[in-house]
């Protein structure tokens, strides 16, 4: 353990280094008055404002503890005070924050809020509007209780000099191992505790409870000794229970924290979906119309006793199982995560539940799931698909909603028009491929290729298409041929050299149709920019650079073709539609468009 004092500028501000809120901190509270008393923030102000009217030399505040990992400096106690400090210098001048880094990697808005600060243009009081994150509605709060006490100060450049050069902090760095310890420690009397804590402190209370029972008292030595060692039998037991739940619950927040997992699941909280989805998987159970929201409070009647507690110790163990079964088996994830991406329903949180209780309920018939994930991809829900028997004669079917899409993506210009349609189904093509490897196991896709921004490539380059027009004049009258290219460029003549598409020479498609469109990492679609197929291709095959979209299977089929131009645009474009009609089981035409 080092200890040094530090001035808050020296503190705040340590040469491109970045503050980390871990995971295990709660959520920002300084803000929080109650019973009319003033806040943390407020008391902080009152002491710098005095302390800087009475030109102490030097003030010193209560120290911070952290552990220093690289470049990172992780709060293990000093949370609440390190973001007022923050909030206190963008206060006093945005350009204050422009070289501190505070990252609130645990709780995504948060961190979103903080970082947006430094933006000229952000309006803080818009972000978060309805007050649904904790942590947002406090830093507004603080910012209004710091401003507040701020115009009790006539020369404001002058009071930040002297909270940055006079002020100073106890800095306590400790080893990394220590740091949950030291926190638990530190924090344990005086934070607040999560709704995932306090439901975990109350059932390991609740099993640490012992069983009631009426028996008379003995006179006799040997059933009183009898007794003693089934009372010590039955402690022994229920301290190895509690031991065994509390390594249980750590096992889980530790795989719920997995950076996989979080992004996979957008999972926000340390326990991940776990406690809330079993909360809302018991209410769905009980009565449909019964959707009150999770937190302590609400979950307490699922616990009130020691059986009851371990019922649903039981339960949460089967689920976790669950989510790791559906994690970790390669076409069951690929099928979820075609619907949680592709379908944009990650932050939908009653869409994303019910199609992840169906994946868990299903998860030992990947053949449905896979056939779910299908349907979702042309636009049908999650009733069409699961309730197709039960639908009223004026509702829309999947099979209507397949029609649709197949209509949008059998048109000449599916780039301009179908543009979403045509990613998720060259995603689910991708994916497919993916699901064939490893002896029909599957591999588990990388789906950051589509979440980080997808891409649909034109394989023979929109600039390096022509087609022609005839113009004419304000009489309505045919005065000459035209050409332009697929960006609808003006050609001052009609191309004839190498390299060059005659749109006018395809029959049902052009450079913009399915046949001529692939997925790609958006980040490496720039790096195509408008080459012929030779270059991409060149390019595509190159392993002596990386370049991720070389991990899309079905991408890479195309590019192992030997040429691209029309007969090769109008076979891709055939190949597609008969696939998808096979696919979904319907014939162009069927929808009547």
């Amino acid at each position: 353990m080092a200890v040094a004092f530090k001035t808050l500028q020296e503190y705040l501000y340590q040469n491109g280094k970045q503050f980390v809120v871990p995971n295990y901190q709660r959520g920002y509270k300084w803000a929080v008055k109650e019973d009319n008393m003033r806040s943390e923030v407020e008391k902080l102000m009152d002491n710098l404002i005095n302390a800087f009217k009475s030109n102490i030399p030097s003030y010193f505040l209560q120290g911070v503890t952290v552990c220093e990992e690289d470049n990172n400096i992780v709060l293990i106690d000093g949370q609440q005070r390190t973001t007022t400090l923050y909030l206190l210098l963008w206060c006093i001048g945005k350009e204050k924050i422009k070289d501190i880094d505070l990252q609130y990697k645990i709780r995504q808005k948060s961190e979103e809020f903080i970082k947006k600060l430094k933006d000229n243009n952000f309006d803080y009081t818009e972000f978060d509007k309805d007050n649904l994150v904790q942590d947002i509605f406090y830093f507004k709060k603080a910012i209004e209780q710091i401003q507040e006490k701020l115009t009790k100060i006539d020369n404001k450049d002058a009071f930040c000099k002297y909270i940055l050069d006079n002020v100073q902090i106890l800095y306590i760095v400790i080893d990394k191992d220590k740091a949950t310890k030291t926190f638990t420690m530190m924090n344990g009397s005086k934070a607040t505790m999560l709704q995932e804590e306090l439901i975990k402190a109350e059932m390991l209370r609740l099993v640490s409870v012992p069983d009631k029972e009426n028996k008379e008292v003995s006179t006799s030595v040997d059933e009183n000794l009898d007794e003693l060692k089934e009372i010590i039998a039955k402690d022994w037991e229920t301290n190895a229970l509690r031991s065994r739940y509390a390594r249980e619950w750590d096992k889980w927040l530790y795989w719920w924290n997995r950076e996989d997992v979080k992004e996979f699941f957008n999972a926000e909280t340390p326990m991940g979906l776990l406690l809330e989805y079993y909360y809302k998987r018991d209410y769905y159970k009980r009565a449909k119309n019964d959707k009150s929201a999770f937190n302590f409070d609400n979950f307490r009647p699922l616990i009130t006793d020691k059986k009851k507690t371990k019922d649903v110790f039981k339960g949460l163990r089967d689920l976790q199982k669950s989510f790791e079964d559906i994690f970790n088996t390669p076409k069951i994830f690929n099928a979820l995560g075609l619907v949680l991406y592709a379908e944009g329903i990650r932050n939908a949180e009653d869409k994303k539940f019910e199609t992840i209780n169906y994946f868990i309920e299903n998860k030992k018939d990947t053949t449905i799931l896979a056939d779910y994930a299908k349907w979702r991809l042309v636009g049908a829900t999650h009733r069409q698909i699961t309730k197709a028997n039960d639908l009223r004669e004026d509702e829309e079917t999947k099979e209507n909603k397949a029609e649709n899409a197949l209509y949008q993506l059998s048109q000449k210009f599916v780039y301009q028009n179908a543009y979403e349609f045509a990613a998720k189904q060259l995603l689910r093509l991708n994916v497919e491929e993916d699901n064939k490897l490893n002896n029909g196991k599957g591999r588990k896709f990388d789906f950051s290729i589509y979440a980080n921004g997808k891409s649909l490539e034109h394989i023979h380059p929109k600039s390096k298409a022509y087609h022609s027009e005839t113009q004419k004049n304000d009489n309505g009258e045919e005065i000459k041929l035209i050409y332009k290219d697929g960006i609808d460029n003006f050609l001052e003549k009609k191309p004839d050299g190498k390299g060059w598409l005659n749109r006018d020479d395809l029959t049902d498609c052009t450079e913009h149709s399915i046949g001529n469109l692939l997925l790609l990492d958006k980040n490496e679609n720039s790096k195509f920019n408008n080459s012929d197929f030779e270059t991409k291709k060149g390019y595509y095959f190159d392993t002596r650079t990386a370049f991720k979209s070389r991990n899309l299977l079905h991408t890479i089929a195309v590019f192992a073709n030997s040429n691209w131009g029309k007969g090769e645009i109008e076979n891709n474009q055939k190949d597609f539609i008969e696939r998808f009609e096979k696919d979904y089981e319907i014939k162009e035409g069927n929808n009547g468009q």
